[in-house]
């Protein structure tokens, strides 16, 4: 989930220099400056061109047995207890300028990506010596792991009686990260045990106070939006209108800065703004925020002259119909936003493989996968039965948080940390532990067995993120770059990897290494092929491809 704020000028680099973004805030204005990307935001918000402000109107759930409502009360009466930075959660926005001088970066800057996960030892039946635990060494992992294996093994009573022990050893959420981040996905082994329903916090005030937060102490949410941003905007450019499925709006605030660069673009071209729609696959519990974000986002868009349009599909309507659910029109030019979490929510490979097939049948002219959840390496490595995935992935998820916790700490005072933690970083970890599928591939793996192509990031979103990395308060972030990848590390554990995808439309190479998988009788790239060709089967210039490669195994398996 993300969502961009005003970044603090405490602690600024002496290479750097300032660097501000536009949020739902009133922004001090100070130096005039011509936008060139997504990081350049601060402009007056009044129209670029004499257009029509009317705006189309926004439809909300596509289901009426969801109606959205908007408790005025509940949101709007709270806008005092944000910062100055923050006066208004509805885009009560004043003139403003940018303050952003861009500083054209070479690539060589950013230094080539290494995995220096894939080395470490997650083996907790002696004590781990590896640099993950070392700083924690006097919190014992061995009984979580005992714990995550009875789970695992579908031992339920065993796992009950080992969860009341560790209850007993870890009953609060303090300590050093890796203590903090195991007290939460025991929480969510607890919850997935007594067979409960997590209740997500409904206090939208403090999520938006604890987005605000972890966005000034940290480069992670900026990073997240403004790679995702700048990759969609080159694929888009030149579309007059502009069609975004996001998979993981959150709160709405990518898309300030997305609409903001739109009516900048027209400004730079003396030109209409292009109109933007996006449908946003939400949760059922979403109401509020639904609201909250149409709102916000219409008012800005009218006040920049962006025609916009919103419409919000349950995820439970989605899940049956796929893109079915979702209305397109003439002429417009698709792009698509996703995240781990719409692979958490689809409940088998057949639901993935569909989703591909109707992806590639709708054919967005870019996609980007932004990871906030360390997918990357969640995969079985060593051919280990994919019974160990659920292992793995919890022991992954544990280091992935872990970090996280510890760049807070280094960043904020206790009080804002815990807040973070109680608001957003709790509610992913539990979200992501009881997630119904498990991540049988690396998301890199699976974009590209279903037939996508990566597409390299351009040398403006390089820059961006160089100088977010560079601006950063906290000390021990860096960038590099590994295949399209644009990687975010805090020091030697990547926390958030941006790429862009298309849709691939030639089938002869895709059919001799189907063919060249079946003679070498390698399980692995047979599973990999088919996968590839459930979400490519039907095209119908594929088809009768699919059906040689599908008999073939069949053929191979009898």
């Amino acid at each position: 989930m993300k969502f961009p704020f005003s970044t603090p000028q405490n602690h600024p680099s002496s290479d750097t220099k300032p660097l501000t973004y536009t949020s739902f805030a009133n922004i001090t204005p100070q130096f005039g400056y011509e936008p060139t990307s997504v990081l350049d935001l601060r402009r007056s918000p009044s129209p670029v061109v004499n257009i029509s402000e009317s705006v189309t109107g926004i439809s909300g759930i596509v289901s009426d047995v969801y109606p959205l409502h908007w408790d005025d009360e509940h949101i709007l009466h709270h806008a005092s207890l944000l910062s100055d930075d923050w006066d208004s959660m509805v885009l009560d926005l004043t003139e403003k300028d940018d303050d952003y001088t861009r500083v054209v970066t070479n690539s060589s800057d950013i230094a080539p990506f290494h995995n220096q996960n894939h080395g470490i030892n997650f083996n907790f039946d002696h004590r781990p010596s590896n640099d993950f635990f070392e700083s924690d060494q006097e919190f014992d992992c061995s009984q979580l792991d005992q714990l995550i294996r009875a789970v695992e093994s579908n031992k339920p009573q065993l796992a009950q009686s080992l969860l009341v022990r560790f209850n007993q050893r870890l009953c609060s959420p303090s300590g050093k990260p890796l203590q903090r981040a195991a007290f939460y996905f025991k929480e969510a082994l607890q919850i997935f045990l007594n067979g409960s329903h997590y209740e997500n916090s409904k206090d939208v005030i403090q999520k938006i106070i604890a987005y605000k937060e972890f966005s000034e102490i940290s480069p992670i949410p900026h990073f997240a939006n403004f790679t995702a941003n700048q990759a969609l905007l080159d694929g888009l450019d030149g579309a007059m209108i502009i069609h975004v499925i996001d998979f993981d709006i959150g709160i709405g605030g990518q898309w300030v800065s997305f609409i903001q660069e739109l009516a900048n673009k027209a400004k730079s071209r003396k030109s209409l703004p292009t109109a933007l729609r996006i449908s946003a696959v939400v949760p059922e519990d979403y109401t509020t925020e639904a609201s909250l974000v149409r709102e916000s986002l219409q008012q800005f868009a009218r006040e920049l002259g962006v025609q916009f349009h919103i419409e919000f599909v349950v995820f439970s309507i989605f899940e049956v119909q796929l893109f079915n659910s979702i209305r397109f029109g003439n002429g417009e030019s698709v792009g698509v936003n996703l995240s781990p979490e719409i692979f958490r929510r689809l409940k088998s490979l057949d639901t993935v493989s569909g989703f591909f097939r109707f992806l590639r049948r709708i054919s967005p002219r870019i996609i980007t996968f932004v990871d906030t959840e360390g997918w990357r390496y969640n995969n079985n490595n060593n051919n280990e039965d994919s019974n160990t995935s659920f292992r793995r992935n919890f022991i992954n998820g544990l280091e992935f948080y872990s970090a996280i916790l510890e760049s807070l700490d280094v960043a904020g005072n206790v009080d804002l940390v815990r807040r973070i933690e109680k608001f957003l970083i709790r509610p992913k970890i539990i979200g992501t532990a009881l997630g119904p599928g498990n991540h049988i591939f690396t998301w890199r793996e699976m974009l590209s067995r279903t037939g996508l192509l990566p597409v390299r990031l351009s040398g403006v979103t390089e820059s961006d993120a160089l100088w977010l990395v560079r601006r950063s308060q906290v000390r021990g972030f860096h960038l590099a770059k590994h295949e399209g990848l644009l990687v975010l590390s805090w020091h030697e554990k990547e926390v958030v990897a941006t790429s862009a995808w298309s849709c691939s439309v030639g089938v002869v190479l895709p059919v001799l290494n189907t063919f060249e998988a079946i003679q070498k009788k390698d399980p692995n790239e047979q599973h990999k092929w088919l996968l590839y060709w459930a979400a490519y089967g039907s095209f119908s210039v594929a088809e009768s491809f699919a059906e040689k490669a599908l008999s073939g195994y069949s053929a191979f398996h009898t």
